[in-house]
């Protein structure tokens, strides 16, 4: 899938996260500085992942390391082809061997949180209009 409209924000802020069946994200476009965008509104992205979630992890941006691990495609929202998550899903559950379709890794950079998913079913990704 093309995830060119959020890819194409200069920063993200988390705004709110469910993870009520299905899991929904919303982020507002930012600037680097954590500021809202000159962009008058400023984009509002909604994500959505109607599959089934294997693993997920919301980690506090602060801590992360800069260091990118794996392979991927994206700058806010990555596709991993692989990954260090990955790889312990695959070692740490049954999942992967029960799956009839491929386990995909997808990571959201926000100012304030990386979150990572892991699931068969890629994103669906809208731009809320305000």
């Amino acid at each position: 899938m093309d995830y060119k409209q959020i890819n194409d924000a200069e920063a993200l802020v988390l705004m709110r996260m469910e993870v009520a069946g299905t899991l929904q994200i919303w982020a507002e476009e930012s600037k680097n500085d954590g500021t809202t965008s000159r962009r008058r509104p400023p984009r509002l992205f909604h994500i959505a992942f109607p599959g089934e979630i294997m693993a997920l992890s919301n980690l506090n941006a602060s801590y992360s390391r800069e260091a990118d691990a794996g392979t991927y495609t994206g700058t806010l929202l990555r596709t991993y082809k692989a990954s260090p998550f990955l790889d312990y899903v695959r070692a740490e559950t049954y999942a992967a061997s029960t799956m009839k379709h491929p386990l995909h890794h997808f990571q959201l950079i926000t100012e304030e949180a990386i979150i990572d998913v892991v699931t068969i079913t890629p994103p669906q990704v809208d731009e809320i209009m305000l």
